[in-house]
């Protein structure tokens, strides 16, 4: 199966770093969704991840011809070996919880919790849903189960916006955060968000320079009200742990990404009107952004993509098109540690 449309730079670049890294990807909705299942095929036959599907009946299976190989796996999860494992794992992780070995088993019909138990134990090294799940129903179990790297973790998620305009970003390519999570993230949040959103950029989206914009509706004071003190508390915090980072804030979008602006409003920024990195100081400004960027200008999104999991967790749009998840796919990959 051919893989059409992802012709950009930064995604054959992503491609191949996912190849290279050979993780093994399962995907809960594929007997559900026919993008999931086209994204698996063409992921598994260009050998950017190992893919297990997993299918409560052999309907897509038989619709696309799917043949088993060295990197695609089917799992139907209504006869799998590995129901009496899961099961048994997922009782002992949630019986303080007040869950029973019958509700476990109840739970693992759901393909989500199915796939996360495989990414708990190991069977599998993340997960990518959401194409027919809400955000809320495909996290769920990832927080229940997988939880974060320390107790103190804040679950974020990022987008990855890419423009054919080098001159956009780092050439071409923005990192937006958070758009898919946290409502009203508080200053310490806004801090935790930006330090594992550079973490993203750079581990990810292969970013050398850096440069964070905290974004709010003023620049360095110039109007006032709890959000844009809630922002500039926020960067206070970022630059006083990490002296190091280029970043500023509280700053309007015009801004973080125009120069010419940038030396009008705040003349003095490490900015500069060149940043690649944007954190909104809530949900909703950050999700109506980047669905703008995306329908009005153009940019390819890839995302959200979840950060702060001890284990590479994903969520999709459920607009998501065949080559919008196979992008997560690569990403997720190398998110593995």
């Amino acid at each position: 199966m051919e893989i059409n449309g992802l012709n950009s730079a930064f995604e054959v670049n992503l491609l191949e770093k996912a190849k290279a890294n050979c993780k093994t990807i399962v995907l809960p909705e594929a007997g559900l969704n026919d993008n999931v299942m086209l994204a698996g095929i063409a992921a598994a036959e260009h050998q950017v991840a190992k893919i297990v599907l997993l299918v409560s009946d052999d309907t897509k299976l038989k619709k696309y011809n799917v043949q088993e190989s060295e990197y695609l796996r089917v799992v139907d999860i209504t006869t799998s070996d590995l129901l009496p494992v899961l099961t048994n794992a997922l009782y002992l992780k949630r019986k303080e919880k007040g869950l029973t070995e019958e509700g476990a088993k109840e739970l693992l019909k759901n393909p989500m919790y199915f796939g996360t138990m495989m990414v708990d134990l190991g069977l599998v090294d993340g997960q990518v849903g959401g194409a027919e799940f809400t955000t809320a129903d495909t996290l769920r179990p990832a927080l229940q189960i997988i939880k974060g790297k320390t107790k103190e973790s804040l679950i974020s998620s990022y987008m990855i916006m890419i423009s054919e305009n080098k001159n956009f970003g780092d050439n071409g390519v923005y990192v937006l955060s958070d758009c898919g999570l946290n409502v009203d993230p508080t200053s310490e949040q806004l801090k935790q968000i930006c330090f594992d959103t550079v973490d993203s950029a750079v581990k990810i989206a292969g970013f050398t320079d850096p440069t964070v914009a905290m974004l709010s509706y003023s620049t360095l004071g110039s109007a006032e009200g709890d959000s844009a003190i809630k922002v500039r508390r926020a960067t206070e915090l970022i630059k006083a742990e990490n002296p190091t980072f280029k970043v500023d804030g509280e700053m309007q979008f015009d801004s973080a990404i125009v120069p010419s602006v940038c030396a009008k409003k705040a003349p003095n920024s490490p900015v500069a009107g060149k940043a690649n990195i944007l954190i909104f100081p809530d949900l909703q400004s950050g999700n109506i952004s980047y669905k703008i960027i995306q329908r009005l200008a153009g940019f390819k999104c890839i995302g959200p993509i979840a950060q702060g999991f001890r284990k590479p967790i994903n969520d999709l749009s459920r607009g998501a098109d065949a080559n919008e998840i196979l992008r997560a796919i690569a990403i997720t990959s190398l998110q593995c540690d």
